[in-house]
Order: structure tokens, then C-alpha cells, then sequence
């Protein structure tokens, strides 16, 4: 009976993530900014409620928005004293928007489809602007400054089972409350090259624990993201893009590396694809995934004949699914080194072949890319072991050198 009311409780959340609404456009200055753009998602209620803030970096760029179903409107501001908060005499413009689905992060809309289109005057709104910059507001900009860059020890409760499980089954509960995020596990250092941790589905970054106590913490830093591995990976997507944009912004870290496992390797390549599609370039000059399902998993085929939903990170990882056959499509930046770790000493029934235990040889090595890898070597680990293998950790610090010495000296 517990594992039934677990199940329709899941369904529960699946059922209202899935009728979340996405905003979407550009979002651009009349005059070089002297800030960040600020939009702000907020309901049409008396008063009015803040819901949701993204933050554009840059005089012209791509805002994301999400919510659940409501009647909302858009504030974008250009923050010139780079508070979050608007000031009188800030240059803003209200917006309407379109509402779309929550799947057009996976297919990104055109102005004839609900793309929009913010373009802030130079001078102060003629308006009278919502009343939004209140309590709550000022809670989600402090949110946001939790969730990007918040310091973070990598055995805390934040990373708890029961987090990770509300992530995979209670996602919107996790993002409504927030929980995901890009956190450092010590003070940022210019110095030293961060070093971004993905995990996979159903994981933590407590998944990484050994490899960061092996890390070379003299020439490189440990950032790790966590975020409900129930969701779309699109939407995945599209926190780490939000997230790593945050901090390149604020930090202006001239490079980093991406270490990915498992469904975190497609998370991280959908994030480069996103960044492309922007018209950015990734501040990013090394990947490496290991143990990833580049052509997804065939036990995920059968994921949604269920009698309740399922995860939609499960469903976009069924072989041939619509996210994996776009994945690839996008040519990966030239500046951007690839390297594909895998295991193979799984020796399950349930997955066809050989296999690393969850997944097979052909998933991680298909998909075009162990062709487009820089560097691709095998372990004799299964899927999970892999992570506390000295040899992999010793071969990941001798890539993540050889790397960065390829790099001009700054």
C-alpha cells in the first residue's frame, strides 16, 4: 500500500509538471547595458505575485521562464547597480508573452510559434510598473543566489537519498522548493580551472565523492550540480545552461571542464547545444563522460504503457526517442575536446550484449560518439564502480592535464 500511494503520489507531480507553462524569447537593451537584464514571470492576481526570475547576462540574449498553469505577465529590467531588485529610473519594459508547453524546451519556438520579443527603452518606463518587488521577490532573488554558486559540503543533507528521490518522483516539489542548483564546495578561486560534476539519473553528487578527493585541488576546483533527474533532460538542460552562465557572469572564469555520468554526459551535451543555439560560445574547453547511454536504454521503450506516468528523463531515454535523435545533431564546437570513459565488466540479463551492467557497450560507444571522441578508453568496472576506480581517476586527472596544457598560457 505504501509503494501504491508513492506511485499515484508520483503520478501527482508528473501530472503537473506536465502542465507547467514555458516562456520563452529574446530579450534586449536599446543601448549597451550597464547590467544584467533581469525578467521577471509574475501572476496576474491582485496583488500580483513574482513567480519566477531569469537572468540575461548580456545586452541581447534568451530568457527562460516556467510556471505552473495561471495567467501571468513579464517584467524585464536592466539591473544597473546588479542588486536583482529593481531601482526607480532602471530602464524596463512589461511583456504579454506566449504560453507554451513545457516540451518547447525541447524544440525551441520561432516568433511564428511563441518565440517573444523584449526590447527595453533606454530610458524609464512611461508606466506604472506591477507591484512586485516585494517579500517574495526578494525571496526568489535570494533563491537564485542559493541555487548559483552557494557554497556546499558534498556529505550535507541537501544531497540526502530522500532529496535525491524527491528529485526523480517529486520534481516540481524539489525545483518549487529550491533545491537544484550549481553550488562550489569551497570559495571560488581565479586561479584554478573549475571542474563541473554531473551526475546521472537518480544520483547525487554525492555520487562523486571519491573522484573529488582525488582531484589535483592545486590546479583545479570541484563544482557539482544537482537537479531532479525526474524531469525532461531538456529542462535539465536548461538549469545547467541557466547555472553556468550565472557564474560565468559573475565570476568571468576563462574556462572550465565538464565531468559527466551516465544520463549526466547527455544532460551535459544537450547544455553545449543550448549554449550553440544561443549564439554563445561555451566557457568550456574539455568534456568527458563516462558510462553515458548515447543511445538510450531499451527498458525505457516501454516506460510510458504504464497506468501512471513515469519520470520524463526516463522517456526521453528510450532508444530512438526525439531528444537522442536531436542530440547529435548539433556539431560539437571545434575548441571543445571530447573524452568518452566507459566500463564493461557488467554482465546482466537485462540489458542485451555486453554491457556495464545498467547499460550496454553498443549505447555507450553509438550514437556517432566514440568517432567524435578525442580520447576513448575502457575500464573493467560495471556501471557503478566506475566512479570509485583508482584507475579511472587516475586517468581522468592525466586527461583533465594533458587538456589544459593544451591551452594557451593566460
Amino acid at each position: 500500500m505504501s509503494s501504491g500511494c508513492a506511485l499515484l503520489q508520483a503520478d501527482s507531480h508528473m501530472k503537473r509538471l506536465g502542465e507547467a507553462m514555458y516562456f520563452t524569447g529574446i530579450v534586449e537593451t536599446e543601448k549597451e547595458a550597464r547590467g544584467p537584464i533581469v525578467v521577471v514571470l509574475y501572476k496576474l492576481d491582485n496583488p500580483p505575485e513574482p513567480v519566477f526570475l531569469d537572468v540575461v547576462p548580456r545586452t541581447r540574449g534568451v530568457y527562460h521562464l516556467a510556471a505552473p498553469p495561471g495567467r501571468y505577465g513579464i517584467l524585464a529590467f536592466e539591473d544597473v547597480n546588479r542588486d536583482l531588485a529593481y531601482e526607480a529610473g532602471e530602464p524596463a519594459s512589461l511583456y504579454e508573452g506566449t504560453a507554451l508547453p513545457l516540451t518547447a524546451v525541447d524544440e525551441p519556438p520561432t516568433a511564428a510559434t511563441g518565440l517573444g520579443r523584449i526590447r527595453i527603452a533606454s530610458k524609464p518606463p512611461d508606466v506604472a510598473l506591477p507591484a512586485i518587488f516585494g517579500d517574495a521577490y526578494a525571496a526568489l532573488a535570494r533563491r537564485r543566489n542559493e541555487e548559483f554558486g552557494a557554497p556546499a559540503l558534498i556529505d550535507e543533507g541537501r544531497f540526502a537519498p530522500g532529496r535525491v528521490r524527491e528529485g526523480m518522483f517529486q520534481p516540481l516539489r524539489f525545483l518549487e522548493e529550491g533545491r537544484a542548483g550549481l553550488f562550489l564546495l569551497e570559495p571560488f578561486d581565479p586561479k584554478r580551472v573549475p571542474v563541473i560534476f554531473v551526475h546521472g539519473i537518480g544520483g547525487s553528487p554525492r555520487d562523486w565523492e571519491y573522484v573529488i578527493e582525488h582531484l589535483d585541488r592545486t590546479r583545479f576546483q570541484p563544482w557539482v550540480f544537482f537537479y531532479p533527474s525526474g524531469v525532461s533532460i531538456g529542462l535539465s538542460t536548461l538549469l545547467l545552461n541557466n547555472a553556468v552562465d550565472e557564474l560565468h557572469y559573475r565570476y568571468a572564469f576563462p574556462t572550465s571542464i565538464v565531468v559527466a555520468h551516465s544520463m549526466g554526459g547527455v544532460v551535459a551535451r544537450g547544455t553545449l547545444n543550448v549554449i550553440q543555439r544561443e549564439g554563445r560560445t561555451p566557457p568550456v574547453h574539455h568534456v568527458v563522460t563516462i558510462s553515458t547511454p548515447w543511445e538510450g536504454h531499451a527498458a525505457a521503450r516501454w516506460a510510458d504503457i504504464g497506468p501512471t506516468r513515469v519520470p520524463g528523463s526516463w522517456l526521453d531515454m528510450a532508444p530512438d526517442s526525439p531528444y537522442l535523435r536531436e542530440l547529435a545533431v548539433v556539431p560539437r564546437p571545434a575548441d571543445i575536446r571530447y573524452t568518452l570513459f566507459f566500463g564493461y565488466s557488467g554482465r546482466s540479463r537485462f540489458v542485451s550484449g555486453n554491457n556495464d551492467g545498467v547499460v550496454s557497450m553498443q549505447s555507450m560507444l553509438g550514437g556517432g560518439m566514440q568517432s567524435r571522441a578525442d580520447f576513448v578508453y575502457g575500464f573493467d568496472e560495471d556501471h557503478s564502480s566506475i566512479l570509485q576506480s583508482k584507475e579511472l581517476v587516475d586517468m581522468l586527472v592525466q586527461r583533465m592535464r594533458q587538456e589544459l596544457e593544451r591551452l594557451p598560457r593566460r
